[in-house]
């Protein structure tokens, strides 16, 4: 399998050391059990602390979202992977990131109300974890997750511990067709693209999604030229930003339409 040039990295993650590892870890249980403790997948996404995992426990119990009564079945998303977790009063040993997840689940639930039956595209999917999330709480009638393809091998090993109401669709960004979701999501990752790589996202997924939710940061080298906020609310309708938690850099938000 051909994994990324340096020279033409789409995004932060592209880097070779992440896709490379994503893959050994899709084929390889002894490095599967235990990837979410790797150094390189640490860095990339499990890198949140306890302390971050409590801004967002104390989000979601604020958000006036139902999120937590489902606490029990959100644990198991921590069975696979061997991740770093830390014992919550009230909630049980977890680790920061599926706090995460489940904070945005409880955004989402905020937002739109319930998301049965709809049609969701993730871009960036990590492991599958927001997936998991999502799907344990509701029924959504199809999920799409589009990432690089060693990640997606490595997501679909991970949700295939999981059973799941809903149809899960892998798709890589040039195997997209121009489709109108009911909800995208991206958790950073759309805005650590290149800008000609957010310009293929926005026509086929973005701009025709009838609801978006994009968690949103500054951090990428100047020669990437990635949408700023701004550019973003003047392109996509009826968008607003809202505060972030757990943030890491100053500009970061969350932009929902």
């Amino acid at each position: 399998m051909d994994l990324p040039n340096k020279a033409l990295q789409t995004s932060l993650t592209d880097n070779i050391d992440y896709p490379e590892f994503c893959l050994r870890a899709s084929l390889d249980y002894s490095i599967f059990k235990d990837f979410r403790r790797n150094e390189i997948y640490r860095i990339a996404l499990e890198h949140d602390s306890y302390e971050q995992g409590l801004e967002y426990l104390e989000a979601t119990k604020k958000s006036g979202s139902n999120v937590l009564s489902n606490i029990n079945e959100f644990l198991k998303n921590d069975q696979v992977g061997n991740p770093e977790a830390f014992d919550y009063e009230g909630i049980g040993i977890i680790a920061p990131p599926t706090l995460r997840y489940i904070k945005i689940l409880s955004d989402l639930e905020s937002e739109f109300g319930a998301l049965d039956n709809l049609n969701i595209c993730e871009i960036g999917v990590g492991y599958g974890g927001m997936c998991r999330i999502i799907n344990s709480y509701f029924n959504v009638k199809t999920y799409t997750l589009v990432d690089l393809k060693p990640v997606l091998m490595l997501a679909q090993r991970y949700l295939d511990h999981y059973p799941l109401n809903t149809t899960l669709i892998y798709k890589t960004m040039n195997e997209l067709h121009k489709e109108s979701y009911d909800l995208v999501i991206s958790n950073y990752a759309f805005t650590e693209l290149r800008r000609e790589i957010q310009e293929v996202y926005l026509e086929k997924i973005i701009l025709s999604a009838t609801k978006g939710y994009i968690t949103y940061n500054e951090i990428n080298p100047e020669d990437f030229n990635s949408y700023t906020k701004e550019e973003l609310i003047k392109i996509i309708p009826q968008i607003k930003v809202n505060p972030e938690v757990g943030i890491l850099h100053p500009k970061d938000c969350t932009l929902v339409w």
